[in-house]
């Protein structure tokens, strides 16, 4: 399944917000901030955050231009968080390209980072649509927050799968939420399909995290086109890995403090006999499944269609990188 079928029915718009992007990020006269900006343009990703803004915004077969702009400034806030991780992480390699830190230093790329935070809350600012706004700025403080509380919790074996949770809902899921969310208000609908859908990019995004998690202690870089096994080096307990941290204590208990002085080949091997990649892919399974039931309260097929997609998309895409490591492969036997 290719991601370009199913954003078909937006298409048109996406092309808009690319235009809208360079727009945005072309204006500065410093030459530096363009060379940096026309870089992280040359360097495009899934753009999954404003298309879920654009299918959400047709779910009642109504069209707001302001859904162009905002999906930007998504997308946008997106990439600043996207910016700041590559610092925190010291990631040197994002989508195949060397990351902005890596290429001109941790401070520009900070300030790059929140450049384009306020880049997108200006333009959310000047729409002037005070539940957009208050809906963009809460995902943007829960991503911090859900940042703030992993870093304060690394190298910690013994993290609950709940606390687990709460971080990457808040750091990730938050955001997707927030897509869907204001796409929806855009659109018209009544209450309860703005609601469905937040949940559905609650969900969504849960499962997301989840999938990008157990890729980051499986798949080399090549693959991912990004850094990996950065999770492990600096302490993060995913879900993988308190998985298996669960299981180990359950033998012996003095197995769990040594978990983060193995090598990668060991990690790998453990994550194999206990099933903890299967575990955590079946968690991801169960999230967007939950996602899919939020969505039988739209009445545009076309779009319910496109969204429900995604989530098998987000699955079939990535199932191959996890299967050629002989570890799981839970849609063949689904």
């Amino acid at each position: 399944m290719r991601l370009e079928k199913i954003y078909l029915p937006i298409k048109k718009e996406l092309d808009r917000i690319e235009n809208e992007l360079r727009s945005q990020l072309l204006s500065s006269e410093d030459k530096f901030i363009l060379k940096v900006n026309e870089y992280l343009l040359d360097n495009v990703g899934k753009r999954l955050r404003p298309s879920l803004v654009l299918l959400c915004a047709k779910t009642n077969n109504h069209w707001d231009e302001k859904a162009i702009p905002v999906a930007a400034a998504l997308e946008l806030i997106h990439t600043a968080s996207l910016v700041h991780d590559d610092v925190l992480d010291e990631a040197t390699l994002r989508r195949k390209r060397v990351t902005i830190n890596a290429r001109w230093g941790n401070e520009p790329a900070i300030l790059t980072g929140d450049y384009l935070y306020f880049k997108a809350f200006s333009i959310l600012s000047q729409l002037e649509v005070a539940r957009i706004s208050a809906i963009v700025s809460f995902a943007a403080e829960m991503m911090c927050e859900g940042e703030i509380i992993q870093t304060c919790k690394t190298f910690q074996p013994d993290l609950s799968e709940e606390d687990y949770l709460e971080i990457i809902k808040k750091k990730t899921a938050c955001l997707i939420a927030a897509s869907c969310e204001v796409g929806a208000v855009l659109s018209g609908s009544s209450p309860r399909i703005q609601e469905s859908l937040a949940q559905y990019g609650l969900n969504f995004g849960i499962a997301f995290q989840i999938i990008d998690d157990c890729l980051d202690l499986v798949s080399p870089p090549d693959k991912m086109g990004k850094s990996t096994y950065k999770d492990m080096e600096q302490g993060k307990m995913t879900l993988p890995l308190i998985y298996l941290a669960r299981e180990l204590s359950k033998e012996n208990g003095q197995k769990i403090r040594g978990l983060f002085e193995k090598n990668r080949e060991e990690i790998i091997n453990l994550l194999k006999d206990y099933g903890a990649i299967e575990y955590s892919w079946q968690k991801a399974k169960e999230y967007l499944d939950r996602a899919k039931d939020h969505l039988e309260a739209l009445g545009n097929f076309e779009t319910r269609e496109a969204l429900y997609l995604l989530g098998d998309y987000l699955l079939e895409s990535l199932t191959p990188d996890l299967a050629n490591h002989q570890i799981v492969s839970i849609l063949n036997s689904s």
